[in-house]
């Protein structure tokens, strides 16, 4: 008996996407595709949660319109070109799941194309078909801005006000400018310039230096968290971030690491690990609606 299993992702991460599921789920193979949605094909029944898909889960199969006879289900377009039927988004809109529900999903791949699919729907899932970011659009500094704006909420990080936040990378100022609206402190670490309304903020301070050259001199107060949107090798920024905690002691990092190369891809399979060693009890990882070729990294101390 053949078992088939679907997962959404990004367009620019479908490289990774599938050389993990051939590292993670050997026993898979390559089905049929459109960009960003992806299936797979196998002999038995396994638990499919590949890190570089937005959602992944049980293919029950391939769906004409009249064939969806679902009064509870969550659907999803994969392109602005394909517009949902009226009575489907009716469903969709109404349709509430809760934390450890199991979800039907419905996929709009073509024009009367509908695949479907079930999955556990996790707490740091975001609440909506194929998990769209929720995160409203604005004008801001930089894309970074969305980034940690989708980790705060798929997370819940407990940011609390006033703590103290050293992100490197900072420039031009995306993350910043989030954390700002947070009520956070935070000191941006930066050689280029960062923008003019992130430098206007009393409570933003800018280190105009390499994240490189930090030291336990640079610090007069304790360092709550450290957050990196630095577009390096993880292994350039994971080196750094290891040696600032020789001396700082956050409560909690949220770092994007750069998968530019798919041999960075042995750096996520090491990084829970070596992540626990440096005293953090919960470590995750997440590729966020957002992402392109990353995925956010967040470890918190107990």
């Amino acid at each position: 008996m053949a078992y088939f299993y679907f997962a959404l992702t990004n367009v620019e991460a479908e490289s990774l996407l599938k050389e993990e599921v051939s590292l993670r789920y050997p026993e898979l193979r390559p089905s049929y595709s459109r960009p960003g949605f992806l299936t797979f094909k196998g002999d038995k029944l396994i638990s499919f949660k590949p890190l570089f898909a937005r959602v992944a889960g049980f293919s029950i199969g391939k769906f004409r319109e009249s064939e969806l006879l679902y009064s509870k289900a969550w659907v999803w377009k994969r392109n602005d070109q394909l517009e949902i039927p009226a009575h489907l988004k009716t469903i969709s809109d109404r349709s509430i799941f809760k934390v450890g529900e199991k979800v039907t999903l419905i996929m709009m791949v073509g024009n009367d194309e509908f695949w479907v699919g079930t999955y556990d729907l996790l707490s740091t899932q975001f609440q909506t078909p194929g998990e769209v970011s929720s995160i409203l659009q604005k004008e801001v500094p930089s894309r970074a801005y969305y980034k940690i704006a989708e980790a705060f909420e798929a997370f819940d990080l407990p940011f609390d006000h006033q703590e103290r936040v050293l992100e490197l990378g900072s420039a031009p100022g995306g993350a910043s400018c989030f954390l700002l609206e947070q009520d956070m402190k935070v000191i941006g670490v930066d050689p280029a310039e960062m923008d003019k309304s992130v430098l206007k903020n009393i409570n933003f301070k800018h280190l105009r230096k390499p994240f490189e050259t930090l030291s336990e001199n640079d610090f007069k107060e304790d360092i709550d968290w450290i957050i990196s949107d630095i577009n390096l090798p993880p292994t350039v920024v994971l080196k750094e971030v290891y040696r600032l905690l020789t001396f700082l002691e956050p409560r909690g990092l949220v770092l994007t690491l750069k998968m530019n190369e798919l041999k960075h891809l042995d750096v996520v399979a090491t990084v829970r690990e070596k992540m626990r060693s440096n005293g953090f009890s919960k470590v995750e990882l997440k590729f966020l609606p957002s992402h392109k070729k990353e995925i956010a990294l967040i470890a918190l101390r107990s």
